[in-house]
């Protein structure tokens, strides 16, 4: 679909402004905002399920990808119960939808985002910020995610002495 407001001209120059501000991962630049975040996604395939479809031993993830990502976080919350306290928080991460198609990634609904020493389930996405209102210039990928306890993941860190 033609645009008749906006040539492929200036999307370009959108993407370029906006990869200044968040970081570029193709020509490993850091942005002036640079949040970078890492997302794991779920190995279907090394994942362990019984006849229920349930896993006794958790979901299995990929190695994490680094993207840049521009994050607002919502202020934690804390309850307790007789379990203990358990803190609760959300968030929406909002990537540059050509960063991604720069890289070959597609960001999914259950994937897990590690970003300031706490991982993120991603449980919606979003991808309607259209440029001049034509669809064949989308422009971000915003997902909403929640904090999930780590006990929950097999997300392992290697430490190194």
């Amino acid at each position: 679909m033609g645009s008749r407001f906006y040539s492929q001209k200036d999307i370009d120059t959108f993407d370029k402004f906006n990869k200044e501000l968040v970081g570029d991962l193709s020509t490993g630049k850091d942005g002036i905002i640079y949040q970078p975040v890492v997302i794991y996604k779920i190995s279907a395939y090394d994942t362990e399920v019984n006849m229920y479809g349930e896993t006794a031993n958790g979901k299995t993830f990929k190695a994490g990808v680094q993207v840049g990502s521009l994050v607002t976080a919502d202020d934690q919350t804390t309850t307790t119960d007789e379990f203990g306290p358990d803190l609760q928080q959300s968030a929406v991460f909002s990537f540059l939808r050509q960063s991604l198609v720069d890289i070959s990634y597609v960001v999914e609904i259950g994937d897990v985002i590690e970003w300031n020493s706490g991982y993120w389930e991603i449980s919606s996405i979003s991808e309607n910020q259209l440029t001049g209102g034509q669809t064949d210039f989308n422009h971000s990928v915003v997902c909403n995610a929640f904090l999930v306890r780590i006990s929950n993941l097999n997300i392992e860190r290697v430490r190194s002495i």
